[in-house]
């Protein structure tokens, strides 16, 4: 599975305050899951960070297999953009990015960004958020 930007920011602030939420409940019941992020969302999360902290952010995402871009992701990136362009429903390039990634790699995109990210038809979603 592949987890968006949104997962990591709230599991990190769910293990910094010590307490269960949404993203620690979902990945207790996917324990089997192998989880993976693309590089775009490893830049999205360690923006949050301060220079003098990042090692910390480095050290959380370790916990995750790190997915690179490459020619493959990119020519899909582009035929997503194309499609979204044309219908009038673009999102940022990162995202699309990140979606090309998980469609690449034929895993779901685990997200609380359900409506934003369904504009891309093809692409596997599983929402983390409480009550789904």
């Amino acid at each position: 599975m592949f987890l968006d930007s949104c997962f990591l920011i709230d599991l990190q602030r769910e293990r910094r305050a010590d307490r269960e939420g949404p993203a620690r409940r979902f990945l207790a019941r996917h324990g089997e899951a192998r989880f993976s992020i693309s590089v775009i969302v490893a830049m999205e999360f360690c923006e949050g960070f301060s220079d003098g902290d990042l090692w910390s952010a480095r050290g959380f995402l370790d916990l995750f297999h790190r997915v690179p871009l490459h020619e493959q992701v990119a020519l899909r990136a582009s035929r997503i953009r194309r499609k979204l362009r044309e219908t009038g429903q673009l999102l940022p390039d990162n995202d699309i990015l990140i979606a090309a990634t998980a469609l690449e790699g034929g895993e779901p995109l685990v997200t609380n960004n359900i409506l934003h990210f369904k504009r891309i038809g093809a692409l596997q979603l599983l929402d983390y958020s409480p009550g789904s």
